[in-house]
């Protein structure tokens, strides 16, 4: 069987579900797209929060390839951001670089209007993203007057491809996001803590126009390390071996890292290393003690004041938070 090719520009959701249920075998109910059964399973829906202000909520398994080829604008009119919630793994290029994205490895990307990409979905395998499309109009009515740093790069016209990872608090926020199951305002309120918070670490990485582009074969090697991070959290890390391993000199590699992530590799190792300890707390398979001794903590009082520095509060007082 040929795989399925579709080719298609950045609109709002509703123009991008009728365009989209011409070509694939599917139907459209209200804000839904709905899968044909000869084709996959699942469905794509939307909100309309404000005028320019849309969220998408996709869970799906598709029954043969899928080829996702976005023609670029000229203006970057609007903006997207997606959440991979899923571990099936979305093999992406767009602007000279190649990855993947998935819930283990590239999680959170903004994307404009101007950026050509290219997406391959896998056949059965199941897919879970949230994605959130906002208006240039929308960002500088709401967003954009508060983040100086953020508006050469946000209202030029220029292709942004920004890369982020899914922190305890966005997954925490993504948890409680339901079009079926929340009402209307909490949905809301959950999309707008999300942008906040979102744009709030755009901002500390002081980026600009420049700083979004970044060689292919560099990024790459950047990714690779921070699966390694990723998924290794427990582990003591030394600079030395994560420059070696990306193939850079030292220096290199903390700037890259720091452009490309937000953070040094230190803080990032760091943040992972906590958010995996207050998981396994709300697990409750482990003791507080051993869940320090597991991240690598000599005693526990040591575990504690760096968990007490991350979140604000105690490992003991998770439970009662």
């Amino acid at each position: 069987m040929t795989n399925k090719k579709i080719e298609y520009q950045l609109t709002a959701p509703d123009a991008f579900f009728e365009e989209i249920n011409k070509r694939l075998p599917s139907k459209l109910e209200g804000n839904a797209f709905i899968l044909d059964k000869s084709f996959g399973k699942g469905k794509l829906q939307y909100l309309k929060v404000q005028e320019g202000l849309w969220a998408q909520q996709l869970e799906y398994s598709l029954f043969e390839e899928l080829e996702l080829y976005r023609i670029p604008k000229a203006t970057n009119d609007l903006f997207l951001i997606d959440f991979y919630l899923s571990n099936t793994k979305i093999v992406r290029s767009s602007e000279g670089k190649t990855f993947t994205q998935s819930f283990e490895n590239v999680n959170i990307v903004l994307s404009s209007s101007t950026t050509a990409s290219k997406a391959i979905v896998p056949k059965k395998q199941p897919i879970k993203m949230f994605s959130i499309l906002l208006s240039r109009d929308w960002l500088i009515d709401n967003v954009i007057d508060d983040y100086e740093d953020l508006k050469e790069l946000f209202l030029a016209d220029s292709p942004i491809y920004l890369s982020e990872d899914l922190d305890y608090k966005l997954k925490d926020i993504l948890k409680r996001i339901d079009f079926n199951q929340n009402n209307r305002l909490t949905s809301v309120s959950n999309i707008i803590q999300i942008i906040d918070y979102l744009f709030l670490r755009f901002d500390r990485r002081k980026l600009a126009i420049n700083q979004t582009n970044i060689h292919p074969n560099d990024f790459n090697s950047l990714m690779l390390v921070r699966e390694m991070l990723d998924t290794n959290p427990e582990k003591e890390i030394l600079l030395k071996d994560l420059s070696n391993q990306a193939g850079m000199s030292l220096s290199k590699f903390k700037r890259l890292f720091k452009q490309v992530l937000g953070t040094t590799p230190y803080r990032y190792h760091l943040k992972n290393k906590m958010e995996k300890a207050m998981e396994t707390i709300q697990l409750g398979t482990h003791s507080i003690s051993e869940i320090g001794f597991l991240m690598g903590y000599a005693n526990l009082s040591q575990f504690s004041k760096a968990f007490k520095n991350h979140f604000g509060l105690l490992p003991s007082e998770v439970g009662n938070k």
